[in-house]
């Protein structure tokens, strides 16, 4: 198959994918950019539509060394669909009036590294984008680097960035403070911790926040109150039961991000424990499951659709490299949680 602009390129990974153009990646010629993309059938259209390498470009002249087709590929682990969600959004905004196509490609963790290098060698995109977990791989990022392919990590990540590296991050270990001690002010005490993968930075700092804050208020911090997680919404449940069956149970549960706070809420309505009259929970990212949450879920909201977007337009710009840019959190109260009188 042969390439002969962005639009031609769209509608090729629109009809492997099952998707309207305007899901995949809007351009130049689209009304709209996509608001709320489908999740279930975007992951990996660009495989099927076997998009040509740099050889099977349009007839002409020899192609530079270093041409790339015009795709951006965001790159992820598949594990968090809703931070997936978000951040494509703030990506298609701002791809609305570009030629370049979106493209969503999952890699496993365990076999991330030879993926991501194939992908490279395959496709010749544009840029890269990472996000959590793979954001974190020196190795993946390493891989661009080598390829002299522009890329933007999303979130906590070890190490100095490389040349044509990005780095767009938060504060992980200081919004946990500020949501811990947001519960220790509402007269909060003994409060839980549900604890995310160790091997994950982001759920690490988040941890160390909650900790930073109970022992600058001289509060109990034993292991009996944090219970390791692994994200997911039935690690959750599990660490809620745990958690509301120790004596005396936490006033407020606190949780590395909003799946495991849901699977609190989950578990304490099974218990028969209120909330938030006799439990309060909080979460993290304010993913839309969050917000529909019964009761809504209060939170601290990451920003991923606007690193998304700025990811986006850093690519546009050819990418570079420069100091990290850090977004702030923001504490957003529901009805989850109750002052304990």
């Amino acid at each position: 198959m042969t390439i002969t602009n962005a639009r031609d390129e769209t509608d090729d990974i629109a009809s492997v994918s099952g998707l309207h153009t305007k899901h995949v990646a809007p351009t130049a010629q689209d009304a709209a950019p996509a608001r709320e993309p489908p999740r279930a059938r975007s992951t990996s259209a660009i495989e099927r539509a076997a998009i040509a390498p740099e050889t099977q470009l349009r007839a002409g002249p020899p192609a530079p060394a270093l041409r790339r087709n015009p795709l951006l590929a965001l790159i992820h682990d598949g594990l968090d669909r809703d931070i997936l969600a978000e951040v494509q959004t703030g990506m298609s905004d701002a791809l609305a009036d570009s030629e370049l196509a979106l493209v969503l490609q999952p890699i496993t963790a365990d076999v991330a590294a030879a993926r991501l290098s194939a992908f490279l060698k395959r496709y010749r995109p544009a840029g890269i984008v990472l996000l959590p977990s793979l954001a974190e791989r020196e190795d993946l990022a390493g891989l661009c680097s080598a390829g002299k392919v522009a890329c933007v990590r999303i979130g906590p990540r070890r190490g100095y960035l490389a040349a044509a590296q990005h780095g767009l991050l938060c504060d992980e270990r200081g919004a946990a403070v500020q949501l811990t001690a947001w519960l220790i002010g509402h007269g909060h005490r003994r409060i839980g911790f549900v604890a995310g993968p160790e091997d994950l930075l982001s759920a690490r700092q988040r941890e160390l926040g909650y900790l930073d804050a109970m022992a600058d208020n001289g509060l109990d911090r034993g292991p009996a109150l944090i219970v390791a997680g692994d994200n997911s919404f039935a690690s959750g449940i599990e660490a809620g039961r745990l958690l509301l069956e120790i004596s005396p149970r936490p006033s407020a549960i606190l949780a590395s991000n909003d799946e495991m706070a849901l699977g609190v809420l989950h578990a304490a309505a099974q218990m028969g424990v209120t909330v938030p009259a006799d439990l309060s929970v909080a979460g993290f990212n304010d993913t839309a499951p969050a917000r529909r949450a019964v009761p809504p879920l209060t939170t601290m909201r990451i920003p991923w659709s606007t690193m998304g977007r700025e990811a986006a337009q850093t690519i546009r710009q050819g990418g570079h490299s420069g100091p990290d840019v850090l977004f702030k959190t923001e504490l957003v109260v529901r009805s989850s949680v109750a002052p304990l009188t």
